[in-house]
């Protein structure tokens, strides 16, 4: 079970975008039924994962509620990717954004032959310690003595693992 936040992206305006905040037991079938209904390709943005249908409820209406004035129709909005970020961030422990599928690869090299990797992140620019790389969770990295250096509490992964990818 989940509230997520889906645009269609290409209907941008001005750096706004139109975001549906909705709930879902089965998010990936709702995505495809969304689709289904729209000629615009919809994107999943982000997702809070929940434990019951009413947990659900409560946060997509205080969701509905927090961004209530820039309301367009039902449950869209105009939203900026900031505003998505935000409301992923009320929710955590329990909020992941959408990662790109080549996080991490090696794109190019600048001058001194340090590696520049793709940006794991669909939607602007975080860092390691708002959202984690690998899985998107918005508790991000936290750093970890035991470990020696900064882990996700999620998935674990970690610098090392893309320290080991470099040397690859």
């Amino acid at each position: 079970m989940s509230v997520y936040f889906v645009t269609e992206l290409d209907n941008s305006l001005a750096g706004k975008l139109y975001v549906k905040i909705g709930r879902s037991q089965k998010l990936t079938r709702r995505l495809a039924n969304l689709q289904t209904g729209n000629r615009r390709t919809i994107a999943l943005m982000g997702e809070i994962r929940t434990a019951s249908v009413e947990e659900d409820k409560a946060i997509e209406q205080a969701l509905h509620l927090h961004f209530e004035y820039k309301s367009d129709a039902r449950e869209w909005y105009f939203l900026t990717i900031e505003d998505v970020i935000e409301g992923l961030k009320l929710y955590s422990s329990q909020a992941y954004i959408a990662v790109g599928q080549n996080a991490f690869e090696i794109v190019s090299y600048d001058k001194d032959a340090v590696p520049e990797f793709a940006s794991p992140w669909l939607w602007g620019d975080v860092d390691c310690y708002q959202f984690c790389p690998h899985c998107g969770w918005a508790c991000g990295w936290t750093y970890s003595e035991n470990y020696g250096g900064d882990v996700c509490l999620e998935c674990g992964a970690s610098e090392h693992d893309y320290d080991a990818r470099d040397a690859e």
